[in-house]
């Protein structure tokens, strides 16, 4: 898996369903989106043909995806 793939759109049964240790990948994952498509240097957006992948923190659809790890991971174990 290359190191900048970005992360996919995730159904909230399909986040529930990763362990805790994949969760927070997929956290990270989230964390390295860009801002957004303004401050990107790409010329055309990918959003808008590409509805399966997150590219950018400003989309809803990132929004979403950190709602729900974050509700998620608050019903795991925590890891010290």
């Amino acid at each position: 898996m290359s190191k900048n793939r970005k992360p996919n759109v995730l159904s909230i049964d399909e986040l529930e369903k990763m362990n805790t240790k994949q969760l927070l990948a997929y956290l990270h994952k989230l964390h390295t989106c860009e801002q957004s498509f303004e401050k990107s240097d790409m010329i055309n957006n990918p959003e808008i043909v590409d509805k399966k992948t997150i590219y950018y923190k400003q989309s809803d659809n990132w929004k979403q995806a950190y709602k729900n790890v974050k509700e998620i991971l608050k019903t795991r174990e925590h890891i010290h």
